[in-house]
């Protein structure tokens, strides 16, 4: 009969192997990124025109309505991705605290 698999710790894989700290990083800076780019791109966009921006800043460029919206993702998406890059790297660097 097959085993299933156990939730005595979180940080296993369905396949029993732990994940490295370097996934562990990426899973944690990647994912609350992408939700929030998605969502700062819905609040962005549901007042500002890709088209109109694009007029305002780049009139010579010649995009659609959807590569304005996947531009914008995309800046929103990185922006979000440094700093939750940026808030692992300095909650991991310097001296750790001892308690007394």
């Amino acid at each position: 009969m097959g085993q299933t698999p156990s939730n005595d710790n979180p940080e296993l894989e369905p396949t029993g192997k732990p994940w490295s700290q370097r996934a562990q990083d990426i899973a944690a800076v990647a994912w609350p990124s992408f939700l929030t780019g998605s969502v700062a791109t819905m609040l962005f966009f549901a007042f500002i025109d890709p088209l109109v921006l694009q007029d305002a800043t780049f009139p010579s460029w010649d995009l659609s309505r959807m590569t304005g919206y996947a531009l914008g993702f995309f800046f929103f998406w990185g922006i979000a991705a440094v700093s939750s890059a940026l808030s692992i790297f300095l909650t991991r660097s310097g001296t750790p605290l001892t308690r007394d």
